[in-house]
């Protein structure tokens, strides 16, 4: 290997805290010949190799213990190509969804679709299946035209939407249980903003609203458990001015109270839980009831600045289920008692062919809960989610790969019609499992 690899600390801990992984090295490759460098001497020695991004999955997929641990957003990041005329974008695998947001404004672009979060690798977040929300607007992972994959054997294989549409399906949301994706290409889109319209609602409005999911270019709900209240957020395309953002107003709303005065509200109420209830009134009231019509950016539309650390569990159902579940959801909390953090997030998104996607073949409804660490401190919601887990099951829901589930391998198989497909690629591709970790194992 080159002289170009920095080899860390054998200890890795990802952004939550969830989990922590003793890798025999961590490398940081700054070139695809790193990279297959790496998976040739992880090969002569027997290690399973894993790559980690911004680690913000919560879920184990990316745990490598005794074996090799690829970070590539430290090195193996950054801008390969721009063809403004068709607005196709190439970048290296550990590029953040934050450095593609910002390229794509500078140069009078847009992704279609985010999540609230974009400090992900684009490979994280097309191997995990990432969306945001609006019906008609795809997941990150349904604007990708290529993604090219470094396999067990060291050779580079190309996934290309245009030219074999069924492979690119297979490969484009893989768990990282092909190989190590070296390089996508994304299509953007013309530059727009949006305009943004939040309306406070009870339980019962969010119900009679589900139908708008269909019709509003971007929606979701925002649920604070224990209030009966609902943020409605609801936004579309705009070629009206972005209104001017004061830093001040920024960090007094989104930066202290939304995030340093809720963590210190859930630190305390992690003592006292029955106070629950009072910090997501008090919360809500702070941060989610002001009714108000905005302008932004298409980046500062989508994004919030999310800092205490979580676990989170949200499993994709058919759309038509949506109002059932969310009614269940509300019983379980009321005749079991749960208390619980705010909020309950409801999303929608399009149908995907990709077939891992959590969407595979289904307009969906994303329904996630949350359980926070303030400062750190675990706080066991595992009966919570197990609960509405047994909820999501009954209606076929999806897990999200990078948060948590309690589904069986057999379970999940049946969920994804063209799991098998998968599975015999990945065989293929990965004959000795050089990219299974325990947790792709238990999987498949």
């Amino acid at each position: 290997m080159g002289k170009s690899i920095a080899i860390m600390s054998k200890r890795w801990t990802n952004w939550s805290g969830s989990f922590t992984t003793t890798p025999s090295e961590i490398f940081q490759p700054n070139s695809e010949k790193d990279i297959i460098d790496i998976i040739q001497k992880a090969s002569n020695e027997d290690k399973v190799v894993k790559a980690i991004g911004s680690g913000h999955s919560c879920s184990l997929i990316a745990a490598a213990d005794n074996g090799y641990l690829l970070d590539l957003q430290t090195n193996y990041q950054g801008i390969i190509h721009f063809d403004e005329s068709t607005k196709q974008l190439t970048v290296k695998s550990g590029t953040s969804l934050q450095q593609i947001a910002e390229f794509a404004l500078q140069n009078d672009c847009a992704l279609d679709n985010l999540g609230t979060i974009v400090s992900q690798s684009i490979a994280g977040a097309i191997s995990t299946g990432t969306h945001g929300s609006g019906i008609t607007h795809g997941a990150v992972d349904q604007s990708i035209l290529t993604i090219s994959i470094i396999t067990a054997n060291g050779s580079l294989k190309i996934f290309d939407k245009r030219t074999n549409t069924e492979e690119f399906n297979l490969a484009v949301v893989s768990l990282g249980a092909l190989g190590i994706i070296s390089t996508v290409t994304i299509q953007l889109v013309a530059n727009f903003n949006m305009k943004i319209t939040t309306k406070n609602l009870d339980f019962d409005e969010m119900i009679a609203h589900i139908p708008k999911a269909y019709t509003d270019d971007y929606m979701r709900f925002w649920w604070a458990p224990h209030t009966n209240r609902v943020q409605y957020w609801e936004a579309h395309k705009t070629l009206d001015k972005a209104d001017k953002i004061s830093n001040w107003k920024f960090y007094l709303n989104d930066i202290f109270k939304g995030n340093f005065l809720h963590e210190l509200g859930l630190w305390i109420t992690s003592f006292t839980p029955k106070k629950i209830p009072t910090l997501n009134k008090l919360m809500y009231k702070m941060l989610l009831s002001k009714e108000n019509t905005t302008v932004s950016n298409f980046l500062d539309a989508f994004t919030l600045p999310i800092l205490v650390k979580q676990k989170v569990m949200e499993y994709a159902i058919p759309a038509e289920h949506t109002e059932a579940v969310l009614k269940e959801i509300r019983k379980v909390l009321e005749q079991k008692e749960h208390l619980v953090h705010m909020p309950i997030e409801v999303r929608f998104t399009p149908k995907n062919e990709a077939a891992l996607s959590m969407s595979h073949g289904k307009k969906s409804c994303y329904i996630g809960i949350i359980a926070y660490k303030p400062f750190g401190k675990d706080i066991n919601y595992d009966t919570y989610f197990e609960d509405i887990h047994n909820i999501y099951t009954k209606y076929e829901g999806r897990p999200h790969w990078a948060k948590v589930t309690y589904y069986s391998k057999e379970q999940l198989a049946s969920l994804y019609p063209d799991w098998k497909e998968f599975d015999a690629l990945k065989n293929k591709l990965d004959p000795k499992g050089r990219f299974l970790n325990d947790y792709l194992k238990r999987i498949f």
